[in-house]
Order: C-alpha cells, then sequence, then structure tokens
C-alpha cells in the first residue's frame, strides 16, 4: 500500500526539519561553523535570551563555537520534538539537554542545561531552515566532575571518528 503524495511530502518535510535539528547539535559539538550555518536561513534570528545571545541565526553559532573553544568538552543531545507543517513553512518544538565541561581553579566543572528550542522554519529553494529561534532555558546545573574511566574521546573539529564514518554517506 503506497502512502498518499501529501503524507509522503508531509514525512519528508519532518525528516528534513529532523535532520536539521541534529545538524545544529552536530555543528555545536564539533565546532562546524559551516554547518551550523546551513541551518538558519541567512535573515533568521535566534533569541537565547538578554543575558546570553540575540541576534542572527548564524551570528548565534559563531557565539557559540566561539564560547565553545574556551571548555574542555560539549555535548548536546535533543529528544521530543513536535512539528507542525503548513506548506512550505512549519513551526517546532525540540526538547534539548547539553553537557559543558570546564575547568575552574584547579577543578573539573559540568554545567548540564535543560530547555527547549521554539523554531520557525521556512523550505526555500527546496531546503528547509530556521528563521526564527527562541530558546527556553527550563533548568540548568553546575557540578565538581569526579573521573571514572578515561575513554576514547572524539575531537571537536574535522579530525573527529564521526567525519570519516560519514564521508560519502550524506
Amino acid at each position: 500500500m503506497s502512502l498518499p503524495e501529501a503524507d509522503l511530502r508531509a514525512l519528508l518535510d519532518k525528516q528534513a526539519i529532523a535532520e536539521q535539528l541534529a545538524n545544529y547539535c552536530r555543528a555545536v559539538d564539533r565546532l562546524d561553523i559551516p554547518l551550523g550555518h546551513g541551518v538558519f536561513h541567512e535573515d533568521a534570528t535566534a533569541d537565547y535570551g538578554a543575558d546570553l545571545f540575540q541576534g542572527s541565526g548564524r551570528g548565534v553559532i559563531d557565539f557559540i563555537c566561539a564560547s565553545h573553544l574556551h571548555t574542555v568538552n560539549h555535548s548536546h543531545q535533543i529528544s521530543n520534538s513536535t512539528v507542525a507543517l503548513d506548506g512550505d513553512l512549519a513551526g517546532s518544538e525540540t526538547y534539548f539537554h547539553s553537557a559543558t565541561r570546564i575547568m575552574d581553579g584547579g577543578k573539573l566543572i559540568q554545567i548540564r542545561v535543560y530547555g527547549r528550542y521554539l523554531d520557525s522554519w521556512a523550505r526555500r529553494d527546496g531546503r528547509w531552515a530556521i528563521t526564527a529561534r527562541k530558546t527556553i532555558f527550563d533548568f540548568d546545573e553546575t557540578r565538581d566532575v569526579v573521573h571514572t574511566e578515561r575513554h576514547e574521546q572524539g575531537a571537536r573539529d574535522h579530525t573527529d571518528p564521526s567525519y570519516q564514518f560519514l564521508k560519502g554517506h550524506s
């Protein structure tokens, strides 16, 4: 049984948006600025709160990647995502969790943030990208880190092993 064309289009659109959300996480974790810029249309806005960042969508990528240069490591995940489609426009709410490790006075500190991305999307020239983002921070915490075992760690640039595994598959 085949899907009606409208249902298939909706599935493809939601998948394209999901991939862009994943690209955002990958971009800020791997400090991949060109990938991050591609998540936002050129005229997009980003509101991460007056105390953090308000400006252009691509500007927030530059800001976050520059900020992460001064951290030990960063890991970003997304989970529940609700997407409402309306032709070439869409809105979404996506829950996120990020963990950032920093050195503070010789101690390793971890900052965890939980929140939601509220995004407006547009398909332009066949490509879905964000036109406006409002970030809601639901709660956060800071704690000292007690190391357990050392595991192989990734790199925060194109030398990360993931680039080799994904090469030619995107």
